[in-house]
């Protein structure tokens, strides 16, 4: 009997201390640290001194180190923005001898509001008889950050990077060791730069290797872009374009592993512990994401080639070059070759050749062979509706694949933010260029000379084409209601996040300052306009054009 109870009081004590270690956190609040009342800081910094230099940069949160601001000793903790209740967790220090007291019971506040609005909770760090004042600032947004021996501006670098997820509390935080370059060409010329990472890690050999891992809802890989969106003053025309691109033109049903476009998040970068701004972290358009099939592979190898600048050699001469490379008047050829000639430029060469044909019979008999015809248009289509004006002539992938026992091209659009009616004029300061609202644009047309000539001449049916697929698209992803709930999710990404404010702040000289009301009203208006053109006005749409 004896041993009875003793052991039903020692299940009870149990129970009890399992109820109180896993409800002490509801009691206490979903977010436990140490709160210090008003009398016991006053005597805090009155018996305390300020540390002279900052000596705090451990903060973790449930055991993971955060991101922080070096010249401002702001922690990040990066939380779920479309949840209204606090996660939990433990906000502790990862530095002997540190011990910490917050201001207030910041959970008490609204969660959402505090990461909108910026909020900069108030705690300090305490060690012997001096303490450090420090900041916590919760993100709605994912981070990342790079750690490194070089600056911001070195064109190629190594160091480190580490990734905080903002949507979990589960696996939340990784980090790989980190080659790197600077990546754009006119983007390249402002001072927030964007990059090209490459993830590598330490194998069991001891060897360096690719370091693949989805990030934050992306694909597996270990190849990662930062979009620095340094000249878009609404930060969302990349995306809005990049995610419409996704309904209309990014699958194609004959490959199904393959997507002729980029997929994209929102995050924020910190560079040497300090904090970098909003960027758009990117999926490269490359061998992987167009599943090409590459050299000793079996089948005939796939080609891509990558558009970077206007062609400024005609093509005839690109016919008759003496030798082939990696470039080509404009173009890049992408991936690992082992021999580069004729062969590997040979599609685009085609299709080139193709697009400046004199002889229009000859065009159109040869348009739909040598080039995904409806893939063109829809393309064209897509560059109407965004107001694609620097997708023309660069900015664009043209991609060779095989299908049947020929090769056809494809097309993938690239670096979109020159989009919704922004555009290039010559630059100012140090600027070498300058981007600004064009209104003119809302009312003309974009004109891609290989699209405008498909439908000029009607090949196979291209106006009836461009017409019915306009219609399905306004029934779809170009709808009034669609495109506003896509535009409004965007804004409300950036800007609910407290990103948006912060990279301005950041970036004092940036573009920023987006008016949303006048970008959603003037993209439904571009709508109304090509309904007007394409329901029947097709020729006379045709006779405008934006130079």
């Amino acid at each position: 009997m004896r041993k009875r109870r003793a052991l039903l009081l020692n299940l009870i004590l149990l129970v009890c201390s399992l109820a109180f270690l896993f409800l002490w956190p509801l009691w206490k609040g979903p977010i436990a640290f140490q709160e210090g009342t008003e009398e016991e800081i006053s005597q805090l910094l009155a018996t305390h001194s300020q540390a002279a230099e900052p000596f705090f940069t451990e903060l973790a949160f449930s055991g993971e180190q955060l991101p922080y601001d070096r010249n401002t000793s702001t922690f990040y903790l990066p939380l779920n923005m479309e949840t209204d209740t606090w996660e939990s967790g433990q906000l502790t220090s990862l530095a002997s001898g540190v011990s910490l007291i917050f201001e207030e019971d910041f959970t008490g506040a609204d969660k959402q509001e505090a990461i909108k609005n910026g909020t900069k909770f108030r705690f300090y760090a305490v060690r012997d008889g001096e303490y450090q004042e420090c900041w916590l600032t919760v993100t709605g947004l994912s981070v990342v950050s790079i750690e490194t021996e070089a600056d911001a501006d070195a064109e190629i670098f190594g160091g480190s990077a580490y990734f905080w997820d903002s949507s979990t509390k589960v696996d939340w935080t990784s980090s790989s060791i980190l080659e790197a370059n600077i990546r754009g060409n006119t983007s390249r010329t402002y001072e927030k730069k964007g990059y090209k990472l490459s993830l590598k890690k330490q194998n069991k050999n001891g060897e360096i290797v690719e370091d693949k891992k989805s990030l934050f809802g992306l694909r597996n890989d270990d190849e990662w872009l930062l979009n620095a969106m340094y000249s878009d003053s609404s930060k969302i025309r990349d995306k809005l374009s990049a995610d419409i691109w996704a309904e209309i033109g990014a699958y194609q049903e004959e490959f199904p592993e393959a997507y002729f476009g980029t997929r994209m998040t929102y995050v924020e970068v910190f560079f040497n512990h300090e904090y970098w701004g909003l960027y758009v972290l990117m999926e490269p358009v490359d061998s992987k994401q167009l599943d090409r099939t590459k050299e000793g592979e079996g089948g005939q190898e796939e080609y891509s080639y990558k558009s970077v600048t206007p062609q400024d050699v005609s093509t005839e001469e690109l016919l008759n070059q003496e030798a082939y490379g990696e470039t080509l008047s404009g173009f890049e050829l992408k991936g690992s070759h082992t021999v580069i000639d004729r062969t590997s430029w040979e599609p685009l060469l085609s299709y080139l050749e193709l697009r400046d044909l004199s002889d229009d019979e000859a065009f159109a008999a040869a348009a739909s062979e040598l080039t995904d015809r409806e893939g063109a248009l829809d393309i064209w289509i897509y560059l109407q509706a965004v107001l694609g004006i620097d997708n023309r002539g660069k900015n664009m992938y043209y991609v060779a694949k095989n299908r049947g026992n020929r090769q056809v091209v494809y097309f993938a659009p690239w670096d979109m933010d020159i989009t919704w009616g922004d555009a290039l004029s010559e630059g100012t300061g140090d600027n070498v260029w300058d981007v600004g609202l064009f209104t003119a644009l809302y009312s003309e047309r974009i004109n891609w000379s290989f699209g405008d000539r498909l439908i000029e001449l009607d090949v196979d049916g291209s106006c009836d084409y461009v017409s019915e697929r306009w219609k399905e698209l306004r029934q779809g992803v170009l709808s009034d209601e669609s495109l506003t709930e896509e535009i409004d999710g965007l804004i409300h990404q950036v800007r609910d996040s407290g990103a948006l404010e912060r990279d301005a702040e950041r970036w004092p000289d940036s573009n920023s300052g987006q008016d949303y009301e006048l970008f959603v009203r003037m993209a439904l208006y571009r709508m109304k306009i090509l309904d007007y053109y394409f329901d029947g006005n097709l020729e006379e749409y045709m006779g405008l054009g934006y130079e």
